[in-house]
């Protein structure tokens, strides 16, 4: 019993401490007062420690909810880019012209949606994980008022996602009647030992069709993507930062669990549509990304093209794969946030940097940046020996284990493809003239988030081993059960 109880202490833990945020929002003197931002960090912290002090002996709660190494791992990620999206928050509320004391108890309460969904072994408390990061991540992207793109941003978000939390709650709902079960390990053991009638397989297949359309939703997979480049652009950039890595870890770690345990299955039946969807999804972002001028919009294309990396690994559906989709979701999150940060550390009212444009002779006036957010480009791009070129060969290489040639060809040539928005942006912070209105020194805290996202993606590439042992620790619990 008191290892069932263990299970759920982050999640204890972490709503105490977003309710505690409330409460010293309300005592402070100033709604943007960096002890708010400190205490959500700390409440980070803390979650991703008790995690880690309680996973040597994995137990389940109920049949809801696991800490094992799975949910741990994911964990530690989320509190981690949490924690970096609140210290990139810090300056640049105020320039966003958010006076919001809500902000940082939302952001708390999207990462306890995924440390839920990352530890859910029930269907319907997966859903519930989902909606708890969802509704937090509409008010935040929509938290400035004032702000027309910004109530564009969460208005279509919310629509959007409203209907896909309905489709997939729809596919849970048939995927109940068929196996009578919402556990993830009773719904495996149902599929794989009942002989079902053909009309009773069609019902299944749109079942998981569902689920499937509810997940593609959240990690912006072709064609349920349409949202992202506006979403991304309207947010304040603290909050895509968080939206670009956190919400996308949140909703793999779902997809992951759900795919290779619940309806593994169904992986023959699955796996043309999870090809097609790889190779359209890592297709439309990259080609779509090479004419945006914003920077904001070009890495959310460049987002949707990861999703299609990322998928290419659940459609191979082996440990090595699950294992390489979660050490590139760990790449992915440093040196996207890092991007992220730099276009923090440069913005001021009245010019956001978010243009590509405005990005022009950085290397002449800011030269540390400069050189960071190239970095981030490079691995971005697939460069070795960075963490993105790293990743992308973990995937790439189980895919092929898994036989998946012509996909694995198309993502190399969709990686060939990247490299011209990507290194276009190195080009114009290198090659351009730079203004003749300097931009403003960085801001130290968004500074500070670069300096470690930077090493973090260094790290990832030339010492990948204890981060992706870890992650295939962690599958094979998850997977071999």
């Amino acid at each position: 019993m008191t290892q069932a109880i263990n299970s759920g202490l982050p999640l204890i833990v972490a709503c105490s401490w977003a309710l505690l945020l409330i409460v010293v929002e309300m005592f402070s003197r100033d709604r943007r007062f960096v002890g708010v931002a400190w205490t959500t960090v700390l409440g980070f912290a803390a979650t991703a420690a008790i995690s880690l002090h309680y996973s040597g002996d994995p137990a389940v709660y109920g049949n809801a909810l696991a800490l094992d190494g799975y949910a741990v791992y994911f964990n530690l990620l989320v509190c981690a880019l949490g924690a970096a999206a609140v210290l990139l928050s810090v300056e640049h509320l105020g320039d966003a012209g958010i006076v919001r004391g809500e902000y940082y108890s939302l952001m708390f309460f999207a990462v306890i949606g995924v440390v839920i969904m990352a530890a859910a072994t029930d269907l319907i408390v997966m859903f519930i994980g989902l909606e708890t990061m969802s509704m937090a991540v509409y008010v935040l992207a929509g938290i400035r008022k004032s702000d027309l793109r910004s109530n564009e941003a969460a208005l279509k978000y919310f629509l959007l996602g409203a209907l896909a939390s309905a489709l997939l709650l729809y596919g849970v709902a048939l995927l109940y009647t068929m196996t009578g079960s919402t556990v993830l390990a009773d719904v495996a053991k149902a599929l794989s030992s009942t002989n079902y009638a053909a009309s009773d397989h069609l019902v299944l297949l749109l079942a998981t069709g569902l689920i499937l359309i509810g997940f593609g939703f959240k990690i912006a997979a072709v064609p349920f993507h349409l949202w992202a480049p506006d979403v991304y652009e309207g947010a304040p950039t603290s909050v895509t930062a968080f939206m670009a890595t956190a919400v996308k870890a949140g909703g793999f770690a779902a997809l992951l669990r759900t795919m290779l345990e619940a309806l593994a299955p169904m992986r023959a039946e699955l796996a043309p549509v999870l090809w097609g969807a790889a190779a359209v999804t890592m297709t439309i972002g990259n080609v779509v990304a090479l004419r945006q001028t914003s920077l904001k919009r070009m890495l959310a294309y460049s987002s949707i093209a990861h999703t299609g990396y990322l998928l290419v690994g659940v459609t191979a559906g082996t440990a090595e794969a699950g294992s390489s989709v979660m050490f590139y979701l760990a790449a992915y999150g440093a040196m996207n946030i890092g991007a992220f940060g730099v276009m923090v550390a440069l913005a001021r009212r009245g010019r956001g940097c978010e243009n590509i444009s405005d990005f022009s002779g950085l290397a002449q006036t800011h030269p540390a940046l400069a050189s960071a957010m190239a970095l981030f480009l490079l691995s971005l791009t697939g460069i070795p020996p960075l963490g993105g070129f790293v990743g992308k060969f973990y995937v790439f290489t189980a895919a092929l284990h898994a036989g998946l040639v012509w996909l694995v060809v198309i993502a190399a040539l969709n990686s060939v493809i990247s490299a011209a928005y990507y290194l276009g942006v190195v080009r114009t912070m290198y090659f351009d003239k730079a203004p003749d209105d300097v931009l403003p020194s960085a801001r130290p805290y968004a500074a500070v988030v670069v300096a470690v996202a930077a090493v973090a993606t260094v790290l990832l590439g030339v010492a990948p081993s204890p981060v992706l042992g870890t992650a295939a620790r962690a599958f094979r619990l998850v997977l071999l059960g």
